[in-house]
């Protein structure tokens, strides 16, 4: 599962977990690989995963809950409002509503008002396992290239073939840094021929390499002056 998260593979993976939550999700992700884990209280969500995901786990029964309590609507007004994509796990079987006082109906309404009204993707997970392969997945497709930049900005030429492991190293290298991704890598080193040149490149000489935007730089930047 560590080998998911390229991102992660030489800098470690920030997770911020709120300190309400239980234990049994913090030893999953303790054996997954690079991260660092860390434990808080969240002002909004239950998982902050550096700065590109924020997710609100809840369990069947806790969910419920807080539909009575009021809570669940604040919490996702706070999810929306938020400039962190976010989304919600609900975590458990379908048996799990039986012991509830909602009705199907009921439910369904809720679920489609968090969805349409606050647009709040709502993920469904059997365990907490699941809640943590789900969670890792997510961040992964958020850090990733986008497929519109793949679409514009296509791979350039392969380089020689007895270039092939030198440049791989180097691609794996640049892609484990957050937003970059394979694509981005690659087109960094056809401008800037090496990693030197990459590391060496100023904010205005990065942001002329297709593909990447101010906020990738300045992250870029900032993990290489720390």
């Amino acid at each position: 599962m560590s080998r998911l998260l390229k991102s992660s593979y030489y800098f470690p993976l920030l997770i911020t977990i709120d300190d309400r939550e239980p234990p049994a999700l913090e030893e999953v992700f303790s054996k997954m690989g690079n991260m660092i884990i860390h434990r808080q209280r969240l002002s909004a969500g239950d998982y902050h995963f550096d700065r590109d995901l924020l997710v609100e786990r809840k369990t069947i029964p806790d969910f419920c809950t807080s539909i009575k309590d009021g809570r669940l609507f604040q919490q996702a007004k706070k999810l929306a409002m938020g400039k962190v994509p976010a989304c919600i796990i609900l975590e458990g079987r379908k048996r799990d509503f039986k012991e509830t006082d909602f009705s199907p109906q009921a439910i369904q309404g809720i679920l489609l008002s968090l969805s349409l009204s606050f647009r709040i993707p709502i993920l469904r997970t059997k365990n907490y396992q699941e809640s943590a392969a789900v969670m890792l997945q997510c961040f992964k497709q958020l850090t990733k290239d986008k497929l519109e930049e793949q679409r514009f900005y296509p791979r350039p030429i392969p380089f020689k073939r007895k270039r092939q492991v030198l440049l791989k190293q180097r691609i794996h290298i640049l892609e484990s840094f957050p937003g970059i991704g394979v694509d981005r890598a690659e087109r960094l080193l056809m401008k800037f021929g090496n990693l030197y040149g990459v590391f060496m490149a100023g904010n205005e000489e990065l942001l002329k390499v297709p593909g990447l935007g101010k906020k990738t730089v300045e992250r870029f930047m900032e993990i290489l002056k720390k």
